[in-house]
């Protein structure tokens, strides 16, 4: 131990969820020297770890043994529950000081869930990020962080090899979560409306790529625009960040709303959408079939008029 409760120095660092995200930052903090230990319950995942340096590991309990800090990186609230209090959990391999970094887009009330079933047997931190897969490659992260200082200033070290910047929003765990929440919100609201006004200037004569160009140099641009919008074209509807976790996102931004008593009206339009999204691909693919669903609503194909393919 270093001075202080947590390992701040060279933590040794797991990994429960080795899916998109995961296996990206887990190759950026192995690739920088620290010791990673890695589960996650798909063998075909297990069998190519040891490729960008993880130690594989049978189950999460054995996964908090070796570690010090461990990265939650699931699909959902029940997962997260399964992976950290089921059988051979990470409750079960973790002390006191052990901490379960809990970066996956979980609601608010599952990271409080989790906290509250920890007490005191572990330390549990949110700290969702946002960025995308493309992101998580390059390390340029944004973290949302909430939880005990101390232990964020133990996993520092950690995060940093995989972000550009890392936001402390408070003590209580859950408060990454809702600012999660209203990112993902935020973002998908952005999309949506996009892909239409994209698509309406299409039908009237412009070229996709120009409106692209024109508009990120003009208040309405956005990050949906540039970095979602133009995969429709350009990788055939592919980005890494799958649909089926924007429709969750979208259900906590709106939980998130109701509980406050905001009436969010563009933020359930827009859920609409990626709901009709979800269902016409049967809850398979990437964020960027929110764009053919409106493709097809409006009966126009935007890499057909694009003029870089």
């Amino acid at each position: 131990m270093t001075e202080g409760r947590y390992v701040t120095t060279a933590p040794r660092v797991g990994i429960v969820g080795v899916g998109r995200m995961g296996w990206h930052i887990a190759a950026r903090i192995a690739a920088a020297g620290f010791h990673v230990t890695a589960f996650d319950p798909r063998p075909e995942v297990m069998q190519e770890i040891g490729s960008i340096g993880l130690k594989p590991a049978a189950s999460s309990r054995a996964v908090a043994e070796a570690s010090d800090v461990t990265i939650l990186m699931v699909l959902d609230g029940q997962q997260a529950l399964d992976a950290t209090f089921g059988t051979d959990g990470f409750a079960d391999g973790a002390h006191s000081d052990s901490i379960l970094l809990c970066m996956a887009s979980l609601r608010p009330s599952d990271v409080r869930a989790l906290d509250e079933r920890a007490d005191g047997r572990f330390i549990v931190l949110d700290a969702p990020v946002s960025g995308g897969v493309e992101g998580a490659k390059a390390g340029s992260l944004t973290v949302m962080a909430s939880g005990d200082p101390e232990a964020l200033d133990a996993v520092a070290p950690v995060l940093k090899h995989m972000s550009s910047a890392i936001y402390r929003l408070g003590e209580r765990p859950g408060l990454g979560a809702v600012m999660k929440s209203i990112n993902q919100s935020m973002f998908l609201a952005s999309l949506v409306s996009s892909a239409e006004m994209l698509i309406a200037g299409v039908k009237a004569g412009l070229d996709p790529d120009q409106v692209i160009e024109v508009v990120s140099r003009s208040s309405g641009d956005s990050w949906a625009l540039r970095n979602r919008l133009p995969l429709a074209w350009r990788t055939n509807y592919v980005s890494g960040g799958a649909l089926g976790l924007m429709l969750k996102d979208l259900a906590s931004g709106i939980d998130l709303a109701d509980e406050a008593g905001v009436d969010a009206v563009s933020t359930r339009a827009a859920a609409t959408v990626v709901r009709e999204a979800y269902e016409r691909h049967a809850g398979r693919g990437d964020d960027p079939l929110i764009v053919e669903t409106l493709e097809a609503r409006s009966g126009v194909m935007l890499r057909e008029r694009a003029s870089v393919l």
